[in-house]
């Protein structure tokens, strides 16, 4: 059970506004001269959780009652004896329902080509950092056979993965080149 404080202008029943750490989903009605009946609630906030209620000190002089039935908060004002609508407003401090704990968003599924082009860049970026090196080596004539043979792997490599899109299932079904060992 959570509570809620709700704030109901005398003159017309209408709510001025609620704060509820549960459910904020309450109405009110005013059938006649100081009548409020609300629903959505638990009835009052019992002690030590709940104040009860409050009116302006523009209504100082008047007498107010509270009963709960069949889910309805009745609240009755009286002054000098006489029903009678309070000149400002009355907070009441209720009980509610705890608010329902909100599902999870359902996860949304991955685009297929968002994670190919993803997954081709990151082993793109890791060839152009092992083909570097090996380029310098050859354009400087440096380079031993294993590095020429290696720079080879990288390139060819590479040309797959810029070839992937022309694979007949692309981008759901991948068939991803190994890089050279």
């Amino acid at each position: 059970m959570a509570r809620a404080a709700v704030n109901i202008l005398g003159i017309d029943g209408s709510i001025i506004d609620i704060t509820s750490l549960g459910k904020a989903d309450i109405t009110v009605q005013h059938p006649g001269p100081g009548q409020y009946l609300v629903a959505g609630t638990l009835g009052m906030c019992p002690p030590p959780e709940g104040w009860g209620y409050v009116i302006n000190q523009m209504d100082a002089g008047a007498s107010v009652s509270t009963s709960f039935s069949d889910g309805v908060l009745m609240v009755t004002v009286a002054k000098d004896g006489e029903p009678a609508d309070l000149l400002h407003s009355i907070t009441l401090h209720v009980s509610v329902e705890d608010a329902p704990v909100p599902l999870p968003p359902e996860p949304v599924p991955a685009d297929p080509l968002q994670q190919a082009l993803e997954e081709a860049a990151r082993l793109r970026t890791i060839a152009d950092a092992a083909i570097a090196p090996l380029q310098d080596a050859v354009d400087l004539e440096e380079a031993t056979e294993e590095e020429v043979a290696l720079l080879k792997g990288w390139k060819r490599f590479r040309v797959a993965l810029n070839r992937l899109p022309d694979q007949p299932g692309y981008p759901t079904e991948i068939d991803w080149p190994a890089p050279p060992a």
